[in-house]
């Protein structure tokens, strides 16, 4: 390769930068799964607050409602007491079926007014129950949330310091590369799902697809003189140092082995 690298060192340079890359996008990943939890455990708070805040709300107009009611019915029993007084005092026909008319409007009233206030009352009720469950909701899950959310934040903020390391380090990685593979590099990064661009050749098996490659790509992988892609994903096969010499100690004993036989 360019600048005096061999297609191992470009490799390995380019598989060390991924590794990091990928790295700092789990980090990422992590980070922002740790703040969804957190948030999902402050919604559900708030979601608990407002409807503490709703039902005392509920509870303190059915309140105004009941002293308003309580008021009028006062009045109409006052009105009901006046006319059984005025009711002597009657003498004509007509006035009478008027009084008798007034009166019924005014005990059907009254009757309305007690129903009225004895559902306001049982609404209360239901009412202060829910209060008081939402308020045990609430102090069930406060305590926990709150334990979550100073996890979660210590782990984040050393993802952070994890993720600025790597940074700094893939500054002095980044001043080690050819010519233009840099450019290179986050060009097919950003074709390729998950940022890869190099697969390590695990046993003959890209290790990104998991697909068994031919004999033929295998070899021209081992023999490092060019860059050779996985025919199934398209990404660069890597062979690192450690498995080279794990495959050249295997096949130097197949070779012992079948010279043996022979």
């Amino acid at each position: 390769m360019g600048d005096g690298h061999t297609v191992q060192e470009t490799l390995t340079l380019v598989y060390r930068l991924q590794t990091m890359d990928v790295e700092v996008l789990r980090l990422t990943t992590e980070m922002q799964e740790a703040q969804e939890s957190v948030d999902v455990g402050r919604k559900n708070l708030e979601s608990l607050e407002k409807q503490l805040v709703s039902f005392l709300k509920e509870i303190d107009d059915l309140e105004t409602r009941h002293r308003q009611m309580e008021s009028e019915l006062k009045e109409t029993e006052r009105m009901l007491a006046e006319g059984k007084k005025r009711q002597k005092e009657l003498k004509h026909a007509r006035d009478i079926q008027a009084y008798l008319a007034e009166m019924e409007f005014r005990r059907d009233e009254k009757d309305r007014f007690e129903e009225e206030i004895l559902k306001n009352l049982e609404s209360q009720e239901q009412l202060k129950k829910k209060v008081s469950e939402t308020e045990h909701a609430l102090e069930r899950e406060r305590a926990p949330f709150e334990a979550l959310a100073k996890e979660k934040s210590a782990q984040n903020e050393e993802r952070s310091r994890r993720i600025e390391a790597i940074h700094q380090e893939r500054i002095d990685v980044e001043s080690s590369f050819p010519s233009d593979l840099l450019r290179t590099y986050n060009r097919l990064r950003a074709s390729h799902k998950n940022g890869m661009v190099v697969a390590r050749l695990l046993e003959g098996t890209c290790e990104a697809c998991r697909m068994n490659l031919p004999p033929k790509s295998v070899t021209e992988v081992k023999k490092r003189q060019r860059i050779i892609t996985c025919l199934f994903c398209q990404r660069w096969l890597y062979l690192p140092e450690r498995t080279s010499e794990r495959v050249a100690v295997s096949e130097g004993v197949g070779a012992s082995g079948e010279s043996a036989k022979r």
